[in-house]
This record gives C-alpha cells, sequence and structure tokens, in this order.
C-alpha cells in the first residue's frame, strides 16, 4: 500500500513538473508559449499565472534595485530579466518561484521592521534617562508676585529651581507654558534663559552650582494676563491659579555644564505610536502566508 501510494505521489510531482514551459528567448516566444500554457489552464489557474508573473516582475524590480553593479542586472531591462527568472519553467514552476518570493521578502520586511521596532525602544530609552537628567534641575515653587514694570504694578511669574543635576549649570532654558484650567487650551508659551554654548569661557563658582536654588522672575506672559481680570484685585502673592482659570507649567527645556549640553526632547508619544505601527505591521505580515491565493489581480 505505501508503494502505491509513493508511485503516485511521484506520478502527480512527475506531471506537475512536465507540461508546456515558458520560453524567456524574446517577447514573441514567450508570448507563444504562454499562450500555449494557457490551453492547459482553467480560469483560476490562468488568474494564478497571471498573479504570478507580475510578482516576478516586482523581484526583477527589486534585485535591479538592490543589486545595481551585479552582472545579472547591470544594464539590462526588467523585461530582459524577467524573462531569464521565467526561462524554461512550468505553470507549477512560476507559481513556486513567485511564492518563495513571497516568504523571502515577508521574512525580509518582518526582519527589518524587528530591528526597526528595536532601534526606535533603544532611542526612546536614551531620549526618556535625557530628559529625567534635565528634570534633576528641579522646578520646586511657582507662584505669581506683584511688581513694578515700567511705573505700573503688574503680576510677574516667579519661578524657583533647585540644581540637583550634580554639576555646575552655566546655560539654560526655561519653557513656560500656560493653559486654561476650564478648557485645556494653550494659552500663552515661551521660552526664556541664556544659552550662549561658549564652554570654554566658563568659570567655576559663575553658574548655578549643585544643589543651589535659582530664582526666575519675569513678567506674566500678556495672553495669561487678559485671560483674567481679576489681578488688580488679588491678594499676593498667588500660588493657587483656579481662580484666574491658569495651569502653569515650568520645566527645563535645556541645561548645559561643562561636560555636557542636555536637550529635552519633546513629544515621546510620537516615537511610541510608530513603534506601536511597526508592531501592528510586523503582526499582519506574520499572519500571511505568503501564497499567491492571498493576492488579488487587479486590471
Amino acid at each position: 500500500m505505501k508503494t502505491k501510494l509513493t508511485l503516485l505521489l511521484f506520478a502527480i510531482m512527475l506531471f506537475a513538473s512536465c507540461g508546456p514551459t515558458i520560453s524567456g528567448k524574446d517577447e514573441q516566444s514567450f508570448k507563444a508559449s504562454k499562450a500555449k500554457m494557457e490551453e492547459k489552464l482553467d480560469k483560476e489557474d490562468k488568474e494564478k499565472l497571471e498573479i504570478a508573473l507580475r510578482v516576478i516582475v516586482a523581484k526583477a524590480m527589486k534585485e535591479k534595485w538592490n543589486n545595481p553593479d551585479d552582472a545579472k542586472y547591470k544594464g539590462k531591462s526588467f523585461d530582459v530579466i524577467v524573462m531569464t527568472m521565467i526561462d524554461g519553467k512550468t505553470f507549477s514552476g512560476i507559481v513556486s518561484y513567485a511564492e518563495d518570493f513571497l516568504k523571502e521578502d515577508r521574512d525580509k520586511n518582518i526582519e527589518n521592521k524587528t530591528k526597526e521596532i528595536d532601534s526606535l525602544t533603544i532611542q526612546k530609552a536614551k531620549f526618556i534617562e535625557q530628559n529625567k537628567a534635565i528634570d534633576n534641575f528641579k522646578l520646586t515653587k511657582t507662584s505669581i508676585s506683584e511688581q513694578e514694570y515700567f511705573d505700573e504694578k503688574s503680576p510677574f511669574l516667579d519661578l524657583t529651581f533647585v540644581n540637583k543635576t550634580g554639576a555646575e549649570i552655566f546655560d539654560y532654558m526655561i519653557q513656560i507654558n500656560i493653559y486654561s484650567k476650564k478648557t485645556g487650551e494653550l494659552i500663552a508659551s515661551q521660552q526664556q534663559g541664556t544659552s550662549s554654548e561658549k564652554r570654554d569661557d566658563y568659570k567655576d563658582g559663575e553658574g548655578i552650582k549643585p544643589n543651589e536654588e535659582y530664582f526666575w522672575s519675569q513678567p506674566l506672559l500678556n495672553k495669561a494676563q487678559n485671560h483674567s481680570t481679576l489681578w488688580k484685585t488679588a491678594k499676593y502673592p498667588i500660588t493657587n491659579f483656579e481662580p484666574f482659570d491658569l495651569v502653569i507649567k515650568a520645566f527645563p527645556a535645556l541645561i548645559i555644564t561643562k561636560k555636557e549640553k542636555l536637550v529635552r526632547v519633546a513629544n515621546l508619544e510620537i516615537l511610541d505610536k510608530e513603534i506601536k505601527q511597526l508592531q501592528e505591521e510586523v503582526k499582519g505580515l506574520k499572519e500571511t502566508k505568503g501564497n499567491l491565493d492571498e493576492l488579488e489581480l487587479t486590471k
């Protein structure tokens, strides 16, 4: 029984490997041999043949693009490369050749996207650590005081930081964002600070020393002032900004020591979206079988 089954399988494989073959000698030979092959195929297999040939064209384009100096592709048109690839192949041979490419291309895409995910994940971790290091220039107090400004009393934003970086800070930039408490809308935004970046001119003791407090005061941003009418009747200093419909966020955007320059990386959620998108693409690729049945013939 096993012998008969083996012989039957061998006969099927032999039959599949025989039959009409495609000639890649020239365009005329190709058209004639393709027409002869199609005489033996039903409608479904004719469509599969057409899909397979289109996949092989894609393979030829990719191979030539990736290997421009390879003697197999250099100076040759896509038509010539395709003809060489399919010359002498049967219907089943062409289908197998195309599906092998689909599987190889799928696996390569999975590999490349996985490497990109790993690279972005490492980059994100590095950025997080960098932001943590910058945050060691800590904001410890936020308040609004009333001060003379061009001979008028005006609300001033007062920020107190303490240097917990372990190094003397010589230059810095502070990002100030002010939002509406009710709507969450950004009302005003500004960066303030110093950034000469002339490290050769830095002298010990002239910067913000480790563990030293640093006080920053400036007029409250105009749009934030105009957002409320309560300033003239307010009791200063103000530490509760809710009655003024304000949320004040301030943080170091840049700090420079003698040893390094640290710049805050914003919008890390963009990296998260990229990683998530790539992960979904890898998942989708892994679910594919790499066969022609997954493709649809389009005109």
